[in-house]
């Protein structure tokens, strides 16, 4: 791989946030709304004596670490549907840029946006709830990595899906984080899923993540056996994904789709 063709692929990225009031709402703008209305529902839930002020924090906590998994998946999968959309696609697999050049550019700057979308989040968390994820950012942290990986995983999925059916599967780029989201105990523990699911839910690594997220906060106990389970699915996931990419993308250019892809 070659750096510079990486730093080109970020460049046309970044201009392309700046001049598209889309990513810039995506980036900011929903991130906040989603940790406003959450913020007034715990405040609803605390004034009325149903929550524990552990779980009000939990949630708010939840909230902020799904925010990061929910738009590093879906901004992967919109990076590439941005060059569908502007039919750039010829003009950049014609040029010496390679499959794996240009996958990492587009991470790099979606990982930027995703931690920049956290931090919006964490700030409004702290001035207008009062509640405080820095402190224990350092026990999140690994947390954090993991569910990462896995939207990096998924995100790499449904672009080689939307490569190999084109636009047919445009809308799993926003809509596969909603399918995930029930069985990834992002607001409950485990326990609270029926036992025939429990087992389906404990084979993705945002379980694994969120129930060691609920121990670091209500405890102060950092839960190493989910971090390296959800370490360990992770691994198997992202091989799994990209060579699900491989055959996707190959597939699309043995059919001459990148050509004609609408």
């Amino acid at each position: 791989m070659k750096s510079y063709r990486i730093k080109a692929v970020i460049l046309r990225h970044l201009y392309e946030v700046r001049h598209n009031g889309n990513h810039l709402s995506n980036m900011i703008y929903w991130p906040i709304v989603n940790i406003v209305v959450w913020g007034f529902f715990t405040i609803y839930l605390r004034h009325s004596d149903r929550l524990q002020p552990g779980l009000v924090n939990c949630l708010l906590g939840a909230v902020i670490l799904w925010g990061l998994f929910n738009s590093f998946q879906r901004d992967i999968a919109v990076g590439f549907l941005d060059e569908l959309w502007s039919r750039n696609l010829v003009n950049l697999f014609a040029s010496p840029l390679s499959v794996s050049e240009y996958v990492t550019g587009l991470i790099a700057v979606n990982l930027g946006k995703a931690i920049i979308g956290l931090i919006a989040e964490a700030g409004i968390a702290l001035l207008c709830y009062h509640y405080n994820v820095f402190p224990v950012f350092p026990s999140l942290l690994p947390f954090l990595l993991n569910l990462a990986l896995f939207a990096l995983a998924v995100g790499i999925a449904v672009t080689g899906l939307i490569f190999r059916y084109t636009t047919k599967f445009q809308t799993m780029a926003w809509s596969v984080a909603g399918l995930l989201m029930p069985l990834s105990c992002v607001f409950y523990p485990l326990k609270s899923l029926p036992e025939w699911l429990q087992g389906a839910a404990l084979a993705l690594p945002t379980t694994h993540c969120f129930e060691g997220m609920r121990a670091v906060i209500e405890r102060g106990a950092f839960s190493t056996s989910h971090f390296a389970w959800g370490l360990e699915l992770n691994v198997l996931y992202f091989v799994l994904a990209a060579w699900f990419f491989r055959l996707m993308f190959e597939s699309a250019q043995a059919r001459g789709l990148l050509v004609k892809l609408d």
